[in-house]
């Protein structure tokens, strides 16, 4: 039976000790691919900017409903990049966090992935150039811990001439997140030629688990969805869920989202931070939203509640 859970486009409701309304888009500004990680109590993201003139816009929240930009990753574009920057993914290394993100290298034009870091989330991040280089298209990083073995992940092959399926790929990372080591191998493979892009990977129980998004995009006819595959290794194989996708709009508020990153809270709630286009408001862009993601009974991730608790309207969890 295919379980399409359907995004709830207004509220998120949650519970401490108090009641609290998260109202969605928690960034109600043009904020595509979110990143998000949490350092302490304090949660940090940032998003795509295209060929804006300053790259990377920043946030900081303390209850991930609140954000405040407080700048950019790049006031001033790296010398060695022509602009499209895309998909940024922070993640902490000790007190370093590092910014792998996606630019066209000026030189040829070609999609890679570069690399900043900065010295803890509110640093100034340096820049360390191009970083990971597929063909005509690197894009999408995602960088996973798996049992201390850093791993980079990636979305190759999309703008491959040769038209080869899309491929999410993944290689070995340093301890230190700054070096490559061993050989790029593949994760997913896009056999349906429906897209596949802005995955994010986390572990629960047995399985790792993997959310990718798929469908369009970036259009006025954006119907942009989240799917899911797992494994029981890192290296896969991976299975695709035969309920796919797990998330998508609506005929109400929302046209489509995906592309986004997993958060937990220190109670281990997880959350996922995506982008979304509103219906009917497609020039605002994509607006930065909030769902929350649990297991299902049946061995997959679900977001919003589970069929045997309340409506999604109704959601409560601790924060």
């Amino acid at each position: 039976m295919k379980h399409i859970i359907f995004l709830l486009p207004l509220f998120l409701t949650a519970c401490s000790t108090t009641s609290l309304t998260v109202t969605n888009p928690v960034i109600d500004a043009d904020a595509p691919d979110p990143t998000v990680i949490r350092v302490g109590d304090i949660y940090y993201a940032a998003a795509t900017s295209g060929n804006n003139r300053q790259a990377y816009a920043r946030y900081k929240s303390t209850d991930l409903k609140t954000w405040q930009k407080t700048g950019y990753v790049f006031d001033q574009w790296p010398e060695w990049t022509k602009g499209a920057f895309w998909a940024p993914e922070f993640f902490v290394i000790g007190n370093k966090v590092m910014c792998y993100y996606t630019a066209r290298q000026k030189s040829d034009g070609t999609s890679c992935i570069g690399l900043a870091s900065a010295e803890g989330p509110e640093g100034k991040f340096v820049d360390h150039g191009p970083f990971v280089r597929t063909t005509n298209e690197a894009i999408d990083a995602f960088v996973f811990n798996d049992n201390g073995q850093l791993y980079i992940t990636w979305k190759a092959y999309g703008l491959d001439p040769s038209k080869r399926p899309i491929e999410i790929l993944a290689q070995k990372l340093s301890a230190d997140g700054i070096r490559l080591e061993g050989d790029p191998f593949m994760l997913l493979r896009d056999d349906e030629r429906q897209g596949m892009e802005g995955q994010c990977i986390f572990r629960e129980g047995k399985y790792y688990y993997m959310l990718y998004s798929i469908l369009d995009c970036c259009t006025a006819q954006s119907d942009y969805a989240v799917s899911v595959a797992r494994s029981e290794s890192f290296t896969g194989p991976w299975e695709k869920y035969e309920g796919n996708p797990i998330l998508t709009g609506n005929s109400k508020d929302i046209q489509s989202c995906g592309h986004g990153t997993l958060v937990t809270t220190p109670s281990g709630k997880r959350y996922y931070l995506c982008h979304a286009y509103y219906l009917n408001r497609y020039e605002e862009g994509r607006k930065a939203i909030l769902q929350h993601i649990s297991m299902g009974r049946n061995g997959w991730p679900t977001f919003g509640t589970p069929k045997t608790e309340k409506a999604q309207s109704q959601l409560k969890v601790k924060l």
